[in-house]
């Protein structure tokens, strides 16, 4: 190639160099491009015209071209002839042009705000901006192939060392054009990785040939971040509904489910890819509340989009996949989305919460009127004891006159008619005063059967299935018997026809939940009574009534309605529970839960039936009702016995303090004043611990314990309304009862006969 060629060449390389860099940095315009392109042309016009010119001419003209060519600025000595002046003055203010534009360039390069690399064929950078520096710490003249790094690149993944041969300028060297590659970059030391994104060329003079490489990246660590911390909140979100209790159900505005957690799943019985596309009204809604449900979403979207609040929560009848219908709480809100609405829904299942507040209410009504009829009890009670006593004299003066012992009859059946009816009044109340023992209920449930036999008739079958382990209950026999006739006499009455009548007996252990479930006091060991009829059954309407006072399904005059809530108020205060299961058709079943006996209770009272007699102790009665008082006096003179009499426990104390001696407390439980009955016999069994003492009561009101005794022995109790031959029966048997120092009985040779009969009981010989 002549001088001419050379010099064209040698000055066009550093341009077109520059015009690549220019063309693949971003934000710089393509007018400047232009501008650069012309100064191109202006290189080659001179060379042409140095070369046609200057064949021979001087060493200084030949070293200032190639030094333009080479990108060099060069001082010119002006001199000489014309043309050669000329030519000296041309190539010095072309080097001035270049040098300026150059400096243009740099510049423009190095205020990009992204990182800006140029390398020559050879790997070796010629131009890196401040953004590059900062980035990777390298200067020009710094090879991108083989020189150290203080700094390392990563695959997108963060964790791929990146190969130097897969670097975007690694291969822009070879050739390839690199669009958008995601790498990492991690700078030796303590700073943060850097997300980029890269873009590559290579840079070809007008022959083609490769001449280096340029590269642009660009920051995305923010955006990066931003989205990863979007990804994980969206992750935490999945994660929180995944576990969340309630069930998540998210619809559009017009109720197509668009998520449906597994919870929900469980919940209604529809898996995810059943729910998912479908109005949720149509999947869970009773049929009767969809309208209502459509339009209460319409007024909360309504007043979500009048800002008048996001959030709504409220209850509802739901219907599961099998048909069995259950109550929820939704708790919904809303989210805009473009023009329409998306609805998050967390939903908790609320039936047994709905339960227990049903429940709850119930027992309030229950003691609210338990309350009121006990109080009522109390007094009738006390009006009963005066009449019950009162007719026994009076029966006696007129045995002779057959009409007016007649009336006699009659005053004293309503008496007892009387003493019944509060009878279930407290019992319903749970106040009536109950006498716990060990009872044998397989063989109290065959006295109940012999005496229905009587009772129901030859339509009514009664079988019983009585499990031969059963274990003894905690509860008062004589009560549980009434309650087991009360329950087969409903039973005989819901069997107009005819039918079964099945009492079974079998043992069971309650843990905590099942306690609760069933409605006992407490978890542990428990004997079960079951009561079966197959007649007409029980509608769902009345079935949570039945424990009501005074409700009845009979006619007016064939029932008081007090049998069941009888039970129910007996069974409760026993610590047990009852359920009861019917259908309409099909009969029913009374279940009933009672304590198992714990080994050490006190046996029943064996019923008395020896003759009326009274004695000659003194006897301190304390009763707040002065007509009752009145007449337990009189009552306890004519037996034989002295009496001291106080109206309250002060002044029993009274005359305690005063050194009086008597041999028998006899008192009411419920007195006003500072202490009731019960108190006043423990303030004086703890000084005389072998005091005798005999409760009286028709309405306990809680001061008796469920145990009702002390250590030794249960304390006797003779419960309002009682008649002559009671009291003074109870009074000897008290009276009479050996006791030690401590008020404990005294073993007598016949006493260990019932704890052989219980042992037989509960270890039958085996036959051979």
């Amino acid at each position: 190639m002549n001088l001419s060629g050379r010099l064209a060449m040698g000055m066009m390389l550093p341009v077109v160099a520059l015009l690549f860099a220019l063309g693949f940095i971003h934000g710089v315009t393509w007018p400047g491009v232009a501008l650069a392109g012309g100064a191109v042309v202006v290189v080659l016009m001179t060379a042409e015209l140095i070369a046609r010119s200057l064949s021979g001419k001087p060493a200084q003209l030949v070293r200032a071209a190639e030094a333009l060519s080479r990108g060099q600025q060069m001082p010119m000595v002006v001199g000489g002839n014309d043309e050669t002046a000329q030519l000296s003055a041309t190539l010095a203010e072309l080097s001035a042009q270049l040098g300026s534009r150059q400096h243009l360039l740099e510049k423009t390069v190095e205020s990009i705000r992204d990182p800006v690399v140029v390398a020559d064929e050879h790997g070796m950078v010629v131009i890196v901006n401040a953004a590059a520096r900062r980035l990777y710490g390298v200067e020009p003249g710094f090879d991108t192939i083989s020189g150290v790094r203080r700094f390392q690149n990563y695959y997108a993944d963060g964790t791929t060392v990146m190969p130097i041969p897969d670097t975007p300028m690694a291969r822009a060297l070879r050739g390839h054009d690199v669009d958008d590659f995601e790498l990492i970059v991690k700078p030796d030391g303590p700073e943060p990785a850097v997300y980029l994104v890269a873009n590559a060329r290579p840079l070809r003079d007008d022959a083609g040939n490769l001449r280096g490489a340029v590269a642009v990246l660009h920051d995305v660590t923010a955006q990066r971040r931003a989205h990863q911390a979007l990804v994980e909140s969206e992750q935490v979100a999945q994660a929180i509904i995944r576990t969340a209790l309630d069930a998540f159900v998210q619809t559009d505005q017009d109720g197509i489910i668009l998520d449906w957690s597994p919870q929900a799943e469980a919940l209604t019985g529809w898996t995810r890819s059943e729910a998912v596309g479908y109005r949720v009204v149509e999947l869970v809604f009773p049929e009767e509340l969809r309208v209502a449900h459509r339009q209460r979403i319409t007024r909360f979207l309504q007043e979500a989009g009048g800002g008048g609040g996001m959030g709504m929560r409220y209850e509802t009848a739901s219907v599961h996949r099998d048909g069995h219908r259950f109550h929820v709480e939704v708790s919904l809100n809303a989210l805009r989305r473009g023009d329409g609405w998306i609805i998050n829904s967390f939903v908790r299942d609320v039936t047994q919460r709905r339960i227990a507040e049903e429940q709850l209410i119930q027992a309030q009504k229950t003691e609210s009127l338990g309350r009121l009829t006990g109080g009522i009890a109390h007094d009738f009670n006390n009006m009963l004891t005066v009449i019950t006593g009162t007719i026994e004299i009076l029966a006696d003066g007129v045995k002779d006159n057959p009409q007016l012992a007649a009336i006699a009859k009659l005053i004293s059946d309503a008496a007892d008619r009387g003493a019944q009816l509060t009878s279930s009044l407290l019992a319903f109340a749970r106040k009536q005063p109950l006498q716990p023992a060990e009872t044998d209920v397989n063989d109290l449930v065959g006295e109940v059967v012999r005496l229905l036999s009587q009772t129901l008739g030859s339509q009514t079958e009664i079988r019983t299935e009585l499990a031969r382990s059963a274990w003894l209950a905690f509860v008062d026999r004589s009560q549980l018997g009434a309650a087991l006739v009360n329950l087969g006499i409903n039973a005989r009455d819901a069997m107009p026809d005819g039918g079964t009548l099945t009492f079974a007996t079998r043992n069971i252990q309650l843990g905590i939940p099942d306690a609760v479930a069933h409605g006992v006091e407490r978890a542990g060991d428990h004997l079960v009574i079951e009561v079966t009829d197959t007649g007409t059954g029980i509608s769902p309407a009345h079935l949570e009534k039945i424990f009501d006072p005074f409700f009845s399904t009979k006619e007016v005059g064939q029932g008081t309605g007090l049998g069941l809530s009888m039970v129910f108020g007996f069974v409760k205060q026993s610590g047990g529970g009852i359920e009861v299961r019917s259908e309409q058709g099909r009969g029913t079943t009374f279940r009933i839960y009672l304590p198992k006996a714990d080994g050490i209770t006190q046996r029943a009272a064996e019923e008395d039936d020896l003759p009326v007699r009274g004695g000659d102790e003194t006897i301190l009665c304390v009763e707040d009702d002065p007509t009752i008082r009145d007449y337990v006096t009189g009552q306890l003179e004519s037996l034989g016995y002295k009496v001291l009499v106080a109206a309250n426990a002060d002044a029993a104390l009274a005359i305690v303090g005063s050194g009086t001696a008597f041999d028998l407390l006899f008192t009411d439980i419920v007195m006003p004043g500072s202490m009731n009955g019960r108190q006043l016999a423990d303030t004086l069994m703890a000084g005389r611990p072998s005091l005798r003492v005999l409760f009286t009561s028709g309405y306990s009101d809680g001061a008796l314990p469920a145990q009702q005794g002390r250590s030794g022995h249960g304390i006797p109790l003779l419960t309002k309304p009682y008649r002559r031959g009671e009291l003074a029966r109870m009074l000897r048997r008290c009276l009479d009862l050996q006791v030690d120092f401590q008020g404990d009985p005294v073993p007598q040779p016949y006493s260990v006969q019932p704890d052989l009969e219980r042992f037989l009981r509960e270890n039958p010989p085996e036959k051979s």
